[in-house]
């Protein structure tokens, strides 16, 4: 087995970190204890000065993270290296703590949204962003280093310190609730799904802490409930918006950093509308400079349009919060995020976070003194339709017989007025048909042309 993971040396970190099914290569505890010691490995080779190195690990609430959680810990620690556990806490938690607590680097336990039988592990540099590409390089070349000569390259006589670092929880709340300073809530209901998740113990402390009435679902973990509702299904949400007559409700997603809105009248507001608000907000208040935010090529026509006619421009990049953040960075820009719910506020954090979202949402309702279904009524959504085709191969596309020509006479029906997009998923084996435009009926009949395309030339049956 060693031997053909040394020759083919497969890549272990995907769109999103290391993802995987605990006690299933690539998360056994050999291949965990590896992965530390590779990760404690970079660290200590790139350090600059005679300062204690430090790592602080935190998870969410599926049940093997304990486990990993030790595993990852103890093989840290034995080269030499002090570890910080904050226990319980989100994506976007994590990442301000590997800043506010000095930390060289930073790992969450977490597969987002996936499944609770999944796991994960994502790591943060110094800074609180996630690794970039050649970090992951170097930690996956030391991994396979270690699998074929079965030593550490590096050893300490003395080992680091395991320090559980208290609090966290409350004083992560404490700084989401500085990113509005002053905002009073008093008379707002707010309705929160926490998904089971990571954001359960402390999210409806940031609210009533603001002045809210909360009414909070889906916030007692059990280990195996994680991402049952949720941002990933706000359906729950909705009719508890409308139960509790609440004035915003606010699904987050297993490790915190999605945030799918839902307004008054129970009307789902996903990331691309949620961006629209906050976008014409900071527009209007000359913060928006340069005129520029950052989607992705899932972002809908209709915020294209909306934020051309208010002079802003749209810079659209791969989908995943990671080119978000990208773009972002290089362009000098402080406002981001994904039609799922990822929204970046640089200004605040390095990672999206669903409670900062909600958040800055609730401050321009209280500035403009309008409940949210007025607010989103600002962008007018184009009929979107995605069909997912299953495939025995991942084909370029301008290698399928035909489909160029296809493609050619549906945009032609578009008219300018809507677009196309072909791609293949990340991680399993579909090809996904986008297909925008004014007239929902073309766009349907668009989208079943190329999919039933596709699925004739390369379906999986």
């Amino acid at each position: 087995m060693v031997r053909r993971l040394i020759v083919n040396k497969q890549k272990l970190f995907g769109t999103d970190g290391i993802r995987g099914t605990p006690g299933v290569y690539p998360l056994t505890d050999y291949m965990l204890s590896i992965i530390a010691q590779a990760l404690a490995q970079s660290l200590l080779e790139k350090k600059e000065s005679r300062r204690k190195i430090r790592v602080v690990i935190g998870k969410d609430t599926r049940l093997s993270g304990a486990n990993i959680e030790n595993i990852l810990s103890k093989n840290i620690a034995v080269l030499g290296i002090d570890v910080l556990l904050v226990g319980t806490i989100t994506t976007p938690g994590l990442a301000y703590f590997v800043k506010e607590l000095s930390c060289q680097a930073g790992i969450m336990i977490s597969a987002s949204h996936n499944k609770a039988t999944d796991n994960g592990i994502k790591f943060f540099n110094a800074a609180g962003y996630k690794f970039t590409e050649e970090d992951e390089e170097k930690v996956e070349n030391i991994i396979f280093e270690r699998l074929v000569n079965k030593t550490r390259k590096i050893s300490s006589a003395k080992k680091g310190k395991i320090i559980k670092f208290p609090n966290a929880q409350n004083r992560y709340a404490e700084f989401l609730q500085s990113t509005v300073k002053g905002l009073d809530l008093s008379g707002y209901t707010v309705a929160l799904d926490c998904a089971w998740g990571a954001a359960a113990p402390f999210a409806r402390n940031v609210f009533e802490g603001l002045g809210a009435r909360v009414f909070s679902i889906n916030d007692e973990p059990s280990g195996y409930n994680i991402n049952q509702g949720g941002a990933i299904n706000p359906e729950v949400l909705k009719q508890l918006v409308l139960d509790t007559s609440a004035n915003i409700g606010i699904a987050v997603d297993g490790d915190g950093d999605r945030g799918i809105m839902v307004d008054e009248k129970g009307e789902i507001v996903d990331g691309d509308t949620t961006i629209a608000v906050i976008a014409r907000y900071l527009s209007e208040q000359n913060r928006l400079k340069p005129n520029a935010v950052v989607g992705t090529v899932m972002s809908n026509y209709g915020l294209r349009v909306f934020l051309e006619q208010l002079g802003v421009r749209l810079i659209t990049t791969n989908v995943g919060d990671k080119y978000v953040l990208d773009a972002l960075l290089r362009n000098s820009l402080k406002l981001g995020g994904e039609q799922s719910g990822h929204i970046i506020f640089l200004d605040y954090l390095t990672t999206p976070d669903g409670l900062l979202t909600a958040l800055q949402v609730l401050k321009v309702m209280k500035e403009y003194a309008q409940p949210l279904s007025k607010l989103s009524e600002c962008m007018i959504k184009y009929p979107q339709v995605l069909i997912n085709v299953k495939v025995k191969e991942k084909k370029p596309f301008e290698q399928i017989p035909r489909l160029s020509a296809i493609l050619q006479e549906c945009n032609a029906k578009l008219d300018g007025q809507g677009r196309i997009l072909l791609r293949y998923s990340g991680t399993e084996q579909l090809a996904r048909v986008m297909v925008e435009g004014k007239d929902k009926a073309v766009v349907e009949n668009i989208a079943n042309t190329l999919a039933e395309h596709i699925r004739q030339q390369i379906g999986a049956g």
